[in-house]
């Protein structure tokens, strides 16, 4: 009787964490974005099996993943996905942080915080500016 409270209770419990991840973000999601100022952009992302690829045109003018970061990571759980990349070029470092969360089969609701930092010539160090934003992808 153990052994089949222990084997039902395994199973239970292996139902139950396969739904850690329940929700489907695959897709090409575009939306606006407004920072804390108001000023608004707009923002595509493509998502795929829980990895996150911003959105850039190619020489034909076709949609493709944008790959030009050096560091790039995806991370889904539950009904949350997080993406983030950082990038550095000449005297500046930028990291860029998405949460997304699933509002529907037809919406996300989005978070984004952008930070930079740039080596500064009136100081020994770094300058550093950044916005937050949000919105709604579909």
């Amino acid at each position: 009787m153990k052994k089949t409270i222990l084997a039902v209770s395994i199973i239970l419990v292996s139902i139950c964490s396969s739904f850690a991840q329940t929700r489907d973000f695959d897709g090409l999601w575009k939306g606006v974005m407004e920072k804390e100022n108001g000023e608004q952009y707009t923002l595509t992302l493509f998502i795929e099996d829980n990895n996150v690829y911003g959105v850039a045109e190619d020489e034909d003018g076709d949609l493709v993943k944008d790959r030009q970061f050096e560091v790039q990571t995806s991370k889904g759980y539950g009904e949350q996905l997080n993406f983030f990349w950082i990038n550095k070029g000449g005297v500046w470092t930028e990291t860029q942080m998405f949460s997304i969360s699933w509002s529907s089969e037809t919406e996300l609701s989005v978070y984004h915080m952008r930070h930079v930092s740039n080596k500064s010539d009136e100081k020994d160090g770094n300058t550093d500016w950044g916005y937050f934003a949000k919105g709604t992808l579909e």
